[in-house]
């Protein structure tokens, strides 16, 4: 769907348009539910997520001001539908095994440290602004180039490179205590 195409669908929807949304949702629902499955790696929890935002964004529609924006709000969404996944079971993380923070040290001290890293990670990726979240999790936690992305939130490229910036940015702020412990070594 051209981005044209995608405005007009989305004020459509926003007028109340179903027909309208159903096309939203064909254009959007494979890659929803790709993002889902990244985090999940459970596709029946993936697609009951994947649904979920699809009814979230139906309900929240009205309230979306950049029409052309509705790719990235709908992945936030998602990612907010995931967030909301994990809380309700804290014994499970969607980075744990993913991405694992390297360490040169071994033995129950290392591995604490290591847990305790990862855990203020993913607090300070999840703490991020939703346009920012999105963004820095596409491109460092999928792997996702510039490119890709600016094509899957139609965005142009200098708003994703600068939410990108300011997303390390803040990350970095947050991380700072544990970046500054890791020096003292």
């Amino acid at each position: 769907m051209n981005e044209a195409a995608l405005v007009q669908a989305v004020k459509s929807a926003q007028a109340g348009d179903e027909r309208a949304f159903e096309a939203l949702f064909r254009a959007h629902r494979d890659s929803i539910f790709s993002l889902a499955m990244h985090y999940l790696r459970d596709r029946d929890v993936a697609e009951d997520v994947t649904q979920d935002a699809f009814v979230r964004a139906w309900a929240q529609l009205p309230k979306l001001r950049e029409p052309a924006a509705f790719g990235g709000w709908l992945r936030a969404l998602t990612v907010n539908r995931v967030r909301d996944h994990f809380r309700g079971k804290r014994d499970e993380d969607p980075l744990d095994d993913d991405n694992p923070l390297p360490s040169g040290d071994d033995g129950p001290d290392a591995s604490f440290e290591q847990d305790e890293q990862q855990a203020a990670v993913r607090e300070a990726i999840l703490g991020l602004p939703d346009h920012q979240r999105v963004i820095v999790s596409m491109h460092y936690l999928e792997g996702r180039p510039v490119q890709q992305i600016m094509e899957a939130m139609d965005l142009p490229k200098g708003t994703v490179v600068s939410r990108l910036a300011r997303g390390r940015e803040n990350l970095r702020r947050r991380l700072a205590p544990y970046i500054e412990a890791s020096g003292e070594r």
